[in-house]
């Protein structure tokens, strides 16, 4: 067992509570909080703050090798079924694929995440790749696969935590009826799918089938989030609330394409679960600071009011809830993931609300403590 005291933001509504001592068992689970002035094996200075580990919800984090070779093409140039990224990949070495990855997991630990969910491309063989190197890494990644030509959808769902799916194009009726029983056999499997991204992409849902993509998906009850919705209308928010379907917002990879922002206000007015994933690293670096910054700002910009408070719950609260994991709250029997950020550094010092000083003002190096699963992986303070 190990114990940590200091101030720390608790529960699913991240309340500040001072001096709280959280105790975690040998197996990274959180078996005890409480206000008691005890010694423990980390005794953190006042000036710090305990917060939940960040949650990245969508990250494609096997493209991390075509950093800056997309920027200026539009989303359909970039990353289409046929465009800059899936070619690279159908050509590009083994060895090649393995370093992006472990690029990507280097950075995602550096920044605080201590979980992601990946849309794994490349069915069977992409899920292989990242769980063997997930291995050698403190960090939780939730794989979410794909089928392909050699690979169905059972077969992928065998080998992952659920299903990350390209978009309506890339299923049919048979492929509905498949993840239906899929979905009755083991109902906790994960099944998320990429909507409304792009203009582009509801004129051509409509052009096929006759309607847009956020209707044909909400007519088959089997996904439990979409992602992007930059172009949701309010009737279809509704939709998505009535079939209880979250949804995970890309706002820095959407700006990158010259795509819309989301609309967070309309997604709360709803009451829809929403997060926040940084997509494709080839268009950004998995960074929560610069994503929340980013959302918060662009939100402002576009008159939608967000507080900071709901955007840090984003990337850690309402992550876990989207990816049914006991993650993202500092909570007793959820998993052993936090941070401690200071709020007396250079970034942080003087202000006076610590959402808003973690969402706005913080970067990768007001991280001064680090766990994982109760394990320390980083300790500024260490002797």
């Amino acid at each position: 067992m190990v114990s940590i005291r200091g101030n720390a933001l608790l529960g699913s509504d991240l309340t500040f509570t001072e001096d709280m001592t959280i105790e975690i068992d040998d197996e990274g689970v959180i078996i005890s909080i409480a206000k008691e002035k005890k010694t423990a094996d980390y005794l953190l200075p006042s000036s710090y703050v305990i917060v939940p580990g960040f949650i990245n919800a969508h990250i494609h984090l096997g493209d991390a090798f075509l950093k800056d070779q997309t920027y200026g093409s539009s989303l359909e140039e970039a990353v289409g079924p046929n465009g800059i990224k899936h070619s690279k990949l159908s050509t590009s070495g083994i060895e090649e694929k393995i370093g992006s990855i472990r690029n990507s997991l280097e950075m995602l630990i550096q920044n605080g995440f201590t979980s992601f969910a990946d849309f794994r491309e490349e069915g069977i063989r992409g899920i292989d790749l990242l769980r063997n190197e997930l291995k050698q890494y403190p960090i939780r990644g939730i794989i979410l696969g794909r089928q392909t030509e050699k690979n169905t959808f059972d077969e992928v769902s065998k080998n992952c935590d659920g299903l990350g799916i390209r978009d309506v194009f890339d299923i049919n009726q048979e492929g509905y009826t498949t993840l239906s029983k899929l979905k009755t056999n083991n109902p906790s499997m994960l099944v998320g799918i990429h909507v409304s991204e792009s203009e582009e992409v509801i004129a051509e849902s409509i052009s096929k089938f006759g309607k847009r993509d956020i209707s044909i998906i909400t007519e088959n009850d089997v996904f439990d989030f979409v992602v992007h919705a930059n172009y949701s209308k309010d009737e279809e928010l509704k939709l998505l609330s009535q079939r209880d379907i979250d949804v995970v917002c890309c706002p820095i990879s959407s700006l990158y394409f010259g795509l819309k922002f989301p609309p967070l206000e309309l997604i709360q007015k709803y009451d829809i679960l929403f997060s926040l994933g940084t997509d494709n690293v080839l268009s950004c670096n998995p960074d929560p600071f610069r994503l929340m910054a980013f959302t918060l700002y662009n939100a402002r910009a576009n008159c939608q009011n967000i507080s900071p408070k709901e955007v840090l719950k984003s990337i850690t609260v309402n992550a876990g809830l989207i990816l049914k994991q006991k993650i993202g709250q500092l909570k007793i029997g959820y998993s052993g993931d936090l941070l401690a950020i200071d709020l007396e550094s250079y970034n942080l010092k003087f202000s006076k609300d610590v959402y808003t000083a973690i969402t706005l003002r913080a970067d990768q190096s007001d991280i001064c403590f680090q766990m994982y699963k109760g394990k320390v992986i980083k300790w500024k303070d260490r002797k």
